[in-house]
């Protein structure tokens, strides 16, 4: 006997994945990401996709105030744009910081200099700061949210 209920269908393209609550926490639970493979045969080999999904499950922080139980199982959204944006900042921005730095140094000094890669290594980090900062200070915006409840 299971019980459907929809909580948030918002109209823009979203992508869904499904999970189990592992843990509750006052303003949310823990959410546990249901395994999927690369292929088929990742169930029977050790290929990377499956070990690491087998090893290290995917465990996400749902903020809800539906009242939810440990076991439920539960259908997490999170919109496309939300989910392109934050790729380009997590991805764009330490690469785009490292090829700029790099490139800067190797015109500003002689190509091959020992300092290049030190230059290219400085503007890896500095893009990651921001992208850290960046996420950090949209947090809200990055997180999934919950489209269904199935309590089993």
């Amino acid at each position: 006997m299971s019980k459907q209920e929809t909580t948030r269908k918002p109209a823009a393209p979203w992508l869904e994945e499904r999970g189990i609550v592992v843990e509750l926490f006052e303003g949310g639970a823990w959410v546990e990401a249901q395994a999927r493979s690369g292929c088929g045969s990742c169930t029977k080999s050790s290929c990377g996709t499956g070990l690491l999904a087998r090893r290290h499950p995917s465990r996400l922080a749902l903020h809800t105030n539906a009242l939810l139980q440990v076991g439920d199982r539960v259908c997490l959204g999170l919109s496309v744009k939300s989910f392109l944006s934050g790729t380009l900042i997590v991805y764009g921005l330490p690469l785009l910081g490292a090829v700029l730095a790099g490139g800067l140094a190797e015109t500003m000094i002689s190509s091959g200099h020992v300092a290049v890669p030190f230059a290219f290594a400085g503007g890896l980090l500095a893009g990651c700061s921001i992208s850290r900062h960046r996420l950090l200070r949209h947090q809200r915006q990055y997180q999934p949210i919950l489209l269904a409840v199935e309590s089993v």
